[in-house]
C-alpha cells in the first residue's frame, strides 16, 4: 500500500500523526508499506535564518493562549510516545532546505532509502531538542544520523538544486486543497487529514485492503485458490 505524505517538519500534529500511522502499520505486518513524505511549508514567509520563535506567535496568539496550546499538545503528543519541548525553540525555521534534504533522501532509495527516518529525525530534532532545521550544517548533522553523507548534503543545500521542484510540489499542495498538515493519502483513493489516532488509520487501512482484495489485487487465504 503506497502511503503519500504532506507535512512540513515544524508541524507539531505532522509528528503525532507520524507515529499514530506506524502504531497502526505495525498491528498490519503482513501487508507491505511505501511511505513517501511530500512538502508543505506552513510558514514560507519566514526568512532563511529564521524567526524569533516566541515572540512571533505570542504576537499572534497571546501569552496564555499558547502556554495552554504547548501543554495540550504536548500531552497528546506523550500518549503517541513523543516528548515534545516546544519551549526549547528559540529560532523558528523556513523549512523549506528541509524539505529538498528530504527530497534528496528519497533520490537515494525511495521508500527503501533513508526518507522516513529523515523525517523522524527532522521532526524530533526541531519540536524535542529545538534544533533550527533551516539551518544548513544542522541539517547536515541530522542527515547523519540516518546515514547520508554530510558534505554531500552541504554541498547539495548551499546550491539551489531541487528548489523549484520541492517548491512546484507545495504549489501543487495548495492547489489540490491543502490548507493545513498533515495530510495522509492512501493508494491515491483515500486522504485524511490531521494527527488522528492509530484505529482511524487502521480503519482506512483495512478497508482499502478489503477493497484491493475483492478486485483481486492480492491473495489472502479466503480470496486466491
Amino acid at each position: 500500500m503506497k502511503i503519500d505524505i504532506i507535512s512540513d517538519v515544524a508541524c507539531p500534529w505532522c509528528y503525532i500523526g507520524k507515529k499514530n500511522l506506524e502504531a497502526a502499520i505495525a498491528q498490519r505486518p503482513d501487508m507491505e508499506f511505501e511511505i513517501q513524505w511530500f512538502p508543505y511549508q506552513l510558514h514560507p514567509e519566514a526568512p532563511p535564518e529564521g524567526y524569533d520563535y516566541r515572540a512571533s506567535i505570542e504576537r499572534k496568539y497571546g501569552k496564555e493562549r499558547i502556554d495552554m496550546m504547548f501543554e495540550q499538545i504536548t500531552q497528546v503528543a506523550k500518549a503517541a510516545g513523543i516528548e515534545f519541548h516546544l519551549e526549547k525553540i528559540e529560532r523558528g525555521a523556513n523549512t523549506l532546505k528541509a524539505h529538498r534534504l528530504l527530497d534528496l533522501a528519497w533520490q537515494q532509495g525511495g521508500s527503501k532509502g533513508p526518507q522516513n527516518d529523515l523525517s523522524e529525525a527532522l521532526l524530533s530534532a526541531y519540536l524535542c531538542e529545538g534544533k533550527n532545521v533551516g539551518d544548513i550544517e544542522i541539517l547536515a548533522e541530522i542527515a547523519t544520523s540516518v546515514g547520508m553523507d554530510a558534505a554531500e548534503v552541504v554541498n547539495y543545500l548551499a546550491t539551489d538544486k531541487d528548489t523549484n521542484k520541492v517548491q512546484a510540489q507545495i504549489d501543487f499542495a495548495r492547489q489540490q486543497g491543502v490548507s493545513g498538515v498533515p495530510s495522509f493519502s492512501f493508494d491515491g483513493m483515500f486522504a485524511i487529514s490531521g494527527g488522528q489516532q492509530a484505529d482511524v488509520f487502521l480503519s482506512v487501512i483495512d478497508r482499502l485492503a478489503k477493497k484491493a482484495a475483492s478486485e483481486g489485487a492480492f491473495c489472502t487465504p479466503d480470496t486466491c485458490p
